[in-house]
């Protein structure tokens, strides 16, 4: 709160002194200017120069300029032509006897002069002084307007689309990608703090590191394959290969944009081991879950799939992504208004794909079928053989 209290007054203090003194002059002078003698004349359109006049065609314009406007010379041409507007004026036959202007006539229009006489004297001080480049400057930016208790300049008044779209931009794009950042940091959180707890009640400490498998027991050697034929191995064989081909495929989907970059936990939780090792120890989170700590501190979480069968999940904290832009509303609403328009009309390679999906499974049920009518085929040979 104090922080924002000052930096108020820092940027009070600043607007206030935005225009100094001489500003403020030449402020004033061009508002009298305008209001006096036209909206759209500057400096130099009074003194009838150009604005790349030297000094002495400054002074020159501004001595030929006083002597047309002086108070005495135009109490004079005001007086001459006042008689002269008069008798124009009357059309009725007859003598006429031309009355001069009344004294407070003459009074309005010496006191005009003397204004229009010391406003050109201000304007040729100002070109010939140290504050015509200061000038010049107002003069191709524009001058600032006075609103209230200052001169501000007015500022741009959006429409209602750069409304829209501002508010999409800010909404949809920053907004929306602090909120999953902020639902990113949190997950993270959640799923440290899970993986604490469950190595803390399995080993009573958080690093989870019950000690180093296959010193305490003999691990039991792995049962061994059973002996198969040529063409079951060769059929596995294909069926693992495609497998493999659809998971890069899936990888490759995920991480496209970009690798991500793993940051450090502090969990001290292995990536590489997706297996659990050693002795393992089963317990139940605060929400219900069943967790397994095994003996380096690897967590899974149990579930139950459909099938009955048990299944378990690592838990790591490094393989929750962090966000992109390309996730928030600023992209994906344009790629989906996209898709629905022209991408129904060019086709996208999603469908093949698919395609390609479903047709795996017929494929694998036909060398399947075929393995085992080969299989059967052999098995009778034998049986005539022997």
């Amino acid at each position: 709160m104090k922080l924002f209290a000052i930096l108020s007054l820092f940027v009070f203090f600043g607007l206030v002194a935005a225009w100094s003194k001489e500003d403020y002059e030449i402020f004033g002078l061009q508002n009298d200017v305008a209001t006096n003698e036209d909206a759209n004349v500057t400096f130099y359109d009074l003194l009838e120069i150009r604005p790349n006049a030297n000094q002495e065609q400054i002074t020159k314009a501004y001595r030929k300029k006083s002597r047309t406007i002086h108070p005495d010379k135009v109490k004079r041409a005001f007086i001459a032509n006042y008689a002269k507007d008069k008798s124009k004026a009357k059309t009725n036959k007859g003598v006429n006897v031309n009355k001069g202007p009344s004294q407070r006539e003459i009074d309005a229009a010496v006191k005009d002069a003397d204004a229009r006489s010391a406003r050109l004297n201000l304007v040729a001080n100002v070109l010939r002084g140290p504050n015509r480049e200061r000038y010049d400057h107002f003069l191709k930016n524009g001058f600032p307007l006075w609103k209230g208790t200052g001169y501000y300049y007015s500022r741009f008044r959006p429409g209602l689309g750069s409304v829209l779209l501002g508010l999409f931009l800010v909404f949809g794009g920053g907004a929306h990608y602090a909120a999953l950042i902020l639902g990113w940091k949190r997950q993270r959180e959640f799923v440290d703090r899970y993986i604490r707890q469950a190595r803390r009640a399995a080993w009573g400490d958080e690093t989870g590191v019950r000690g180093i498998p296959g010193i305490d027991s003999i691990a039991a050697p792995p049962p061994t394959a059973p002996e198969s034929d040529d063409a079951g191995a060769v059929a596995v064989n294909r069926r693992q290969k495609r497998m493999m081909d659809k998971e890069n495929k899936k990888d490759k989907k995920d991480k496209k944009g970009g690798a991500r970059v793993s940051a450090a936990s502090g969990t001290s939780t292995p990536t590489e081991q997706t297996a659990s090792t050693g002795e393992r120890k089963r317990v139940v989170a605060e929400n219900g879950k069943t967790l397994i700590v095994d003996s380096i501190g690897n967590v899974f979480l149990e579930e139950l799939n459909e099938a009955g069968e048990r299944q378990e999940f690592l838990l790591d904290i490094d393989q929750i992504e962090r966000p992109t832009l390309r996730e928030t509303m600023v992209c994906k609403l344009p790629a989906w208004c996209f898709k629905k328009t022209v991408g129904r009309v060019l086709g996208t390679s999603t469908e093949e794909v698919d395609s390609d999906e479903a047709e795996e499974p017929l494929v694998e049920e036909a060398e399947t079928t075929a393995t085992s009518n080969s299989r059967s085929r052999k098995r009778g040979k034998r049986s005539q053989r022997s």
